[in-house]
């Protein structure tokens, strides 16, 4: 048995992630010309130093740097500065930090209350006992309660660090466990089923004093690898950048439920993932229950192994762990210092119904097999596909004054599939010069039905009654549609959901659709057809609550206590519709706001800017996919924020699956960076005319008209 101690010699050595590029920097009064300013160039956000000394350079008016006062954990260092290469700058070595959280404060002089600037930097701490030993720990906070059981750790494994592969992982303590194990019931049958919390938490030997929760997707039931890697950190895994991470199996394991049930002529498939829907307790696990035990857990572990809390705790999630994120907002504020919130299935009921919609319209125009079953493939082949997506761009692409196959101006495109004429000229001149989209007479190759059509204009408006009226769900919520966007009918968009491939069915028959009966009608009916819901009378079978249902504005005690929220949402997520996200983001701005105010520049700023923040991505589908930046680190500006107080700006993403071919335009990148920008911003080519356009630096954020085109219609499928 090997047992290491916090004071360990470590080497002076930090970690420094590709997912991580952001150095740690502090700067007061950002929009001044010479901000005060610490940063450490040598250190990224989310790592740490290993060593009692770092490197800092702070930045001050060069009239007021003389006066600027440093201090270390209360201490001044000032002295170990020197003048720097610029005027305005000081740089230096200094000394003194201490194992876990070291703050710096730059003072405007020797007299200043309060800080102009703030940096943390974590020394990384090692473990007070071994890995072997938590397999025996006692006292957890989840202990036994009746037939329900409490702590059970399975495995307690040192694993050595890895030396090969893209991000190899450093030595970690790996603890498997189960929480709550008890005996449910599953199926419309009511079998009798085992369910229980089944929980990872991985612990670096060398650790950066930060947890993160790292979340699931879909009806989770199997549980992943806690390495760290998320959309929302670029899928690289900050395990490598000493974080201690957690992940669960949402209360359930999939494979252990009764097998899928076949369709037949009188009763719908139901998929073996969605069998645990007759257990309200295990529909409360996959909801939050699962989240609030294995974070418990979590944080217990880091405290026996380290000797010590952690000094700061994320979440990061996307889909359903986006939802649950919200969830720990709301329902446990104390839990998480910043949630990242990706593509949130946070109103499943209302999101079910959408998604229901999209499928039924593409059902509209496709042919039946001699069982009756839809075609889909064959009601929107993939090349009707790519006459669509052609079309809105050639009709929007240009509204942001660069032809990238990227509709950066949303707010300013009409697009009409009905009345869409080809240009005969431009890029996309070609295509079919002249014709309508829409067939005046028979299908060819260069036109779309007047029923494919159709179609796509119900998708975009959401759903509707017979009459055409809006719908509002049993919860008071305005039902959204899936508004045009560059990659509306990409692969990752309409069609990933709703269409399918030759190989795959649509998503939506075993998500969306697939769950409406089951999870959310206000009395479970296994045999509701859902591809079948009738708008106009079957909306009050829908229930209005749900555990799993986290649409409150009510996040007062998480903001007081510091709490930060970044949310990003896909233009072309063809699940969870991205109205929805946006109307959450000004729900809660509408609750917060005490009258809007001005910022230096005169623009109008919401109270909540304090706290919250959305990005929205062009051409991506549900947390990611399509020819769209698609790989970005919301942790870094998160870790930013709410240490060292910098709010995040713009976030620079990377997208891997562009087309080099537009139109008569060839030869562009296929991969490219560019800036996601904070709503209401959206992103402009700003640099020189022929540039590059792989290079984020040629981009500017903008006003986007997005936040009054919401208040002025309010209704997103309306354009």
């Amino acid at each position: 048995m090997v047992v290491r101690t916090r004071t360990s010699a470590l080497a002076s050595a930090f970690l420094l992630s590709v997912g991580a590029l952001l150095a740690p920097c502090s700067q007061a009064h950002q929009d001044d010309e010479a901000a005060f300013s610490i940063f450490s160039p040598d250190t990224a956000v989310v790592a740490y130093v290993t060593a009692d000394t770092a490197a800092v350079r702070i930045t001050a008016p060069a009239k007021a740097i003389r006066r600027a006062v440093l201090t270390l954990n209360g201490h001044d260092v000032t002295k170990a500065l020197i003048p720097g290469d610029s005027a305005g700058s000081m740089t230096g070595s200094v000394s003194g930090l201490i194992p876990g959280s070291n703050t710096f404060r730059l003072f405007e002089s020797k007299g200043s209350k309060e800080p102009a600037a703030r940096l943390v930097i974590e020394r990384a701490t090692t473990p007070e006992v071994s890995c072997a030993s938590l397999s025996s720990l006692t006292g957890f906070p989840i202990q036994p309660n009746g037939a329900i059981g409490g702590t059970t750790i399975t495995l307690a494994k040192l694993n050595p660090a890895q030396t090969t592969g893209t991000n190899p992982l450093p030595e970690h303590c790996q603890i498997q466990g189960i929480l709550q194990s008890r005996t449910g019931v599953s199926g419309p049958f009511s079998t009798p089923q085992a369910y229980g919390t089944t929980f990872e938490v991985r612990l670096p030997t060398v650790w950066n004093g930060r947890y993160m929760f790292q979340g699931g997707g879909g009806t989770e039931g199997s549980l992943p690898a806690a390495t760290g890697a998320q959309t929302g950190t670029a899928s690289f895994p900050e395990l490598r950048n000493g974080w201690a991470v957690a992940s669960q199996n949402g209360g359930h394991q999939s494979s252990l439920l009764p097998p899928t049930i076949p369709a037949t002529s009188t009763s719908p498939s139901i998929l073996q993932v969605n069998m645990f829907f007759t257990d309200a307790e295990a529909v409360r696990d996959w909801a939050y229950n699962s989240i609030d035990v294995t974070t418990q857990t979590a944080k217990y572990l880091i405290d026996a192994y380290y000797g010590r809390p952690a000094d700061r705790s994320y979440f990061v999630g996307c889909s359903t762990s986006g939802r649950q994120g919200m969830a720990m907002s709301q329902l446990f504020p104390s839990y998480y210092d910043g949630v990242i919130a990706g593509d949130p299935f946070y109103l499943p009921p209302d999101i079910s119904l959408s998604e229901t919609w999209g499928l039924e319209q593409i059902i509209s125009v496709s042919p039946k097999d001699a069982n009756g079953n839809p075609l889909y493939l064959q009601g929107f082949p993939l090349s009707d596909q790519n006459l669509f997506t052609n079309a809105i761009l050639a009709a929007c692409d240009a509204l942001d004054g660069l032809v990238d196959g990227v509709i950066d101006n949303l707010a300013a495109c009409r697009f009409d599939p009905e009345t869409f004429v080809f240009p005969s000229s431009g890029p996309y001149g070609s295509i079919a010069p002249g014709q309508a989209l829409q067939c005046n007479g028979s299908k060819t190759a260069t036109c779309l039905s007047p029923a494919q059509v159709t179609a796509t204009k119900k998708i975009a408006q959401g759903p509707r009654t017979s009459s055409g009226r809006h719908i509002t769900s049993p919860d008071g919520t305005l039902l959204s549609g899936y508004p045009f966007d560059g990659g509306f009918m990409m692969p990752s968009g309409i069609p990933t959901r709703d269409i399918g491939t030759a190989t795959t069915p649509p998503g939506n028959i075993g998500l969306g659709s697939g769950q409406l009966p089951l999870f959310w009608f206000t009395v479970p009916d296994p045999n509701y057809n859902p591809l079948t819901v009738n708008y106009d009378t079957d909306i009050a079978l829908v229930t209005a609550h749900s555990p799993a249902v986290n649409n409150s504005t009510d996040i007062s005690r998480f903001v007081r206590r510091g709490g930060k929220l970044i949310f990003y949402h896909g233009l072309s997520d063809s699940g969870p519709p991205w109205p929805y996200t946006v109307d959450y983001f000004h729900a809660v701005e509408s609750r917060f706001d005490r009258g809007r105010r001005h910022d230096m520049r005169g623009d109008r700023r919401s109270e909540a800017d304090d706290f919250m923040k959305l990005y929205l991505v062009p051409n991506m589908g549900h947390c990611g996919g399509n020819a769209s930046t698609d790989r970005f680190d919301m942790l870094a500006p998160m870790v930013n924020w709410i240490e060292n107080d910098v709010a995040p700006d713009t976030v620079v993403a990377t997208g891997v699956n562009f087309s080099s071919t537009l139109g008569t335009l060839t030869g562009l990148p296929t991969t490219r960076n560019r800036p996601l920008c904070p709503y209401p911003q959206t992103l402009r080519y700003t640099g020189p005319a022929g540039g590059d356009i792989s290079i984020a630096d040629n981009y500017s954020c903008v006003e986007s008209g997005f936040r009054k085109f919401h208040e002025r219609h309010g209704e997103w499928g309306d354009r």
